[in-house]
């Protein structure tokens, strides 16, 4: 990725001098952006653009070409590759469209461009999107015209979507933050998102990470590559609908759609998800503070109301106020005209007109051990006090710099003087208490978060738990056709695995329901188990609490509508139902999936989910992101229940979706937990056709 982005010589391919040309903007960019290096103009007409010659192809440049920018239509694509791999030309950024965004009869032509780029050695961003820049060097080729209003910055950007992208920009340029480096990648055709992420990650120039995603090109590289980031990822990944390879039926499918899974993964590996720009934007902004270490934070505000609504935020968001040390106090009241200073935190400023004193009390509060950050609220009109009010607005970066620790300014004022105040200082400016509350909140949470504190070298468990017959397990599935999965076959693999099951046995007669019934011990359930009975419950396959030969009878003839096999079960003690089960995501691989099972699943339709293997420490947390997790400490003084053996499942579960990616879907339901141990009562799954 670094040639791209470094290439000391770019050949813009596309120029001609017909009024509308898009390769001409891409040679406006270069010199908009003042592009440090060697500038080439290609175009099969020839002549001459800004001074430029426009050779009629690449092969004729008689100097080495770093990178090409090739914007030409889709059909001349092919060729124009071949020139560049012919002149030894090995980054190309093709932002021509017409591949398969046009449909499925395009990806003959996509081939055909990959072939080229694996012949020659080259690497490629695109097609369909609107390339790269490297702020710093002036190396812009976009076909769209940009203004060099964004400074350079430490933001990255990488964007599926040119034109979200370009917005990107435009509002790093308005907050002046600016960027590093800018990528849309469009189709991903051979360099995708993760390639850049590897990169960007390891960037000096780059401190925060934007990326707009409509589609995933490897959801489990996608963690491993962002999981290990001390920077910031900030993914907006759009296109959430319901994925139609997941199949539907089953509690896992149904509690597990595609965007969940998003949710999941991201969440796992540490990515940040933003679900629309603003808040994406917002994200950048939080993270271009210094780290917030702690939850003790000062409010200072020139407004008595803006104040209030800083500490009620502050104390919704989690933070305390401790109060003014008596000399800042003092301090402020010596200037004060009524003398009507609050002695506490939050400090209302309203009758203290020297300005200067306001940076002297943000920053003696900041020096405080006891304190983690500040917020401070000034507004003004910029009629009487505006050089005074512009001098203590830009002052207040080196009071961050030099001590580490965030100030959150807000500032309320005229759109003329926000816009000069925020162009004339490297840190993010707020305009709304509760903006700059929720940023310091999410600067906090992400440098004190317990995945940063508990690194570990991937998000995924590296050992099985012990006690898995992987071989038994394999031998199994081997004997089975695709499709639902016999309820006593899947009952083998489930104790091949570890898991403890109900005691059960299969039936296909009424007296051998009985002769079952007798051996396990009455009271018995009597469930179908016919595979293709999805849900047994609904469809009046499960009978419980049989106490003696008759019941079972009656229930067996009430059952054989549905099928002659049956599988008789001991009644299970008292405990709390858990759902625990999962399936295979086309993009993640097994996905585990945990939440209070048996009736409530339906009731409350809340699960929680994890990408698999993982394990106890992973599973722990699981449990404990669901509502649920609350019943398992015990209630109106019974023992607490088991917590333990409910997180082995879940870790046993999700190594048999990690291990035989045959399985499609699985769901234990319920799974009941007791003080001691667990016992699943119910299960089914499916194998996939192409195992």
């Amino acid at each position: 990725m670094e040639r791209f982005f470094q290439a000391r010589s770019v050949a813009v391919v596309g120029v001609s001098n017909t009024p509308g040309n898009m390769g001409r903007a891409m040679m406006h960019n270069l010199m908009e952006f003042r592009y440090h290096g060697i500038i080439y103009a290609v175009g099969p007409k020839g002549g001459a653009f800004f001074g430029h010659k426009i050779y009629t192809d690449v092969r004729q440049i008689p100097e080495p070409v770093d990178l090409a920018a090739v914007l030409v239509p889709a059909s001349a694509v092919p060729d124009v590759l071949r020139g560049c791999g012919e002149k030894g030309i090995a980054r190309v950024v093709l932002q021509s469209a017409g591949f398969r965004e046009l449909g499925d009869h395009r990806k003959g032509l996509e081939r055909e461009v990959q072939d080229i780029l694996k012949r020659y050695g080259m690497r490629m961003i695109g097609p369909n999107c609107i390339g790269i820049i490297n702020r710093k060097t002036g190396m812009a080729v976009p076909f769209m015209p940009f203004k060099a209003e964004a400074p350079l910055g430490r933001v990255a950007v990488v964007s599926q979507s040119g034109g979200v992208g370009a917005m990107m920009i435009n509002s790093l340029a308005t907050e002046n933050l600016g960027f590093s480096k800018f990528a849309s990648i469009g189709n991903k055709l051979d360099v995708n998102e993760i390639d850049l992420l590897e990169y960007l990650i390891r960037d000096d120039e780059t401190d925060r990470i934007f990326c707009y995603l409509e589609g995933i090109s490897d959801g489990r590289r996608l963690m491993e590559t962002a999981f290990p980031s001390s920077k910031p990822i900030i993914a907006h990944k759009s296109n959430t609908g319901t994925s139609g390879s997941i199949i539907a039926g089953s509690h896992s499918a149904s509690l597990s759609t595609n965007d969940l899974v998003v949710d999941a993964a991201f969440r796992q590996c540490g990515i940040i998800r933003a679900r629309e720009q603003r808040e994406a934007l917002d994200y950048l902004k939080a993270f271009a503070l210094p780290p917030v270490k702690g939850n003790r934070l000062a409010v200072i505000s020139r407004s008595g109301g803006h104040a209030v609504m800083a500490a009620d935020a502050g104390e919704e968001l989690g933070f305390e106020l401790p109060p003014f040390p008596p000399e800042l106090i003092r301090l402020a009241q010596e200037q004060s005209r009524a003398n009507v200073i609050q002695l506490h935190n939050p400090m209302d400023l309203g009758d203290l007109y020297n300005l200067p004193l306001y940076r002297t009390l943000a920053e003696k509060t900041l020096e405080r051990d006891d304190i983690h950050a500040v917020v401070l609220i000034h507004n003004y009109q910029g009629v009487f006090d505006a050089a005074e009010s512009r001098s203590l607005i830009s002052s207040l970066g080196e009071v961050m710099s030099r001590l580490g620790k965030p100030i959150a300014l807000c500032v309320f004022t005229t759109q003329a003087e926000l816009d000069y105040n925020r162009k004339a200082t490297q840190f993010p400016i707020f305009t709304d208490p509760r903006e700059a509350l929720r940023a310091l909140a999410w600067n906090r949470d992400r440098y004190n978060n317990s995945y940063l504190a508990r690194r570990r070298p991937l998000p995924f468990a590296s050992e099985r738990p012990a006690g898995m017959d992987r071989d038994r397990i394999r031998y199994e599935l081997s004997e089975l056709s695709s499709g639902p999965i016999p309820p006593h076959k899947l009952a083998a693999i489930l104790s091949a695995c570890g898991i403890s099951l109900a005691s059960w046995e299969r039936v296909e007669t009424e007296q051998g329901a009985v002769l079952a019934a007798k051996r396990l011990g009455f009271p018995v359930a009597l469930k179908t188990a016919q595979p293709e009975v999805i849900h047994k419950s609904d469809a009046g396959g499960v009978i419980l609490g049989l106490a003696d030969e008759s019941a079972v009878r009656t229930a067996y003839g009430n059952l054989l509508e549905l099928g002659p096999y049956a599988l008789v079960q001991r009644m299970a003690g008292s405990g709390l139902e858990w759902l625990i089960g999962g399936l295979r995501d086309r993009q993640f691989g097994p996905v585990v999936v945990a939440g209070l099972g048996g009736v409530y699943v339906e009731v409350f339709k809340e699960t929680n989910l994890r990408i698999g293997p993982i394990g106890h420490e992973e599973a722990e947390r699981l449990v404990e992101d669901c509502r649920g997790a609350a019943l398992l400490g015990g209630l109106r003084g019974q023992p607490p229940l088991d917590r333990s053996a409910l997180q082995d499942v879940i870790v046993r579960i999700s190594w048999l979706l990690a291990d035989f990616p045959e399985i499609r879907e699985l769901d234990l339901n319920p799974v009941r937990v007791f003080p001691q141990g667990c016992l699943a009562l119910d299960w089914r799954a499916t194998k996939g056709a192409d195992s």
